[in-house]
């Protein structure tokens, strides 16, 4: 795999979940128990695929600022979905 395409499905995975994150912490907040349950859901089955991505491979510096990124990229949308979306 080259390192762009690394790079990028760490990016893309962290701004899935980043963004359920936070949606999840909204349907918490606001006591929306269905979405926090099927959010909760997809937090733990990325992160079971995520940890296992991470543990067969090495160490780069474009997989952690694939990683990061992504979660940058991922609260901000998942505060703006949330907000619009789920509102208080």
């Amino acid at each position: 795999m080259t390192k762009l395409k690394e790079a990028s499905v760490l990016f893309l995975i962290q701004v899935l979940s980043y963004t359920i994150w936070c949606i999840n912490f909204r349907a918490v907040a606001d006591a929306h128990y269905h979405t926090a349950a099927m959010s909760d859901f997809m937090i733990a089955s990325i992160n079971f695929f995520v940890i296992r991505k991470i543990a067969h491979g090495q160490d780069h510096i474009h997989q952690w600022f694939g990683y990061a990124a992504g979660s940058v990229v991922g609260s901000y949308l998942g505060i703006w979905l949330s907000a619009n979306f789920l509102g208080s």
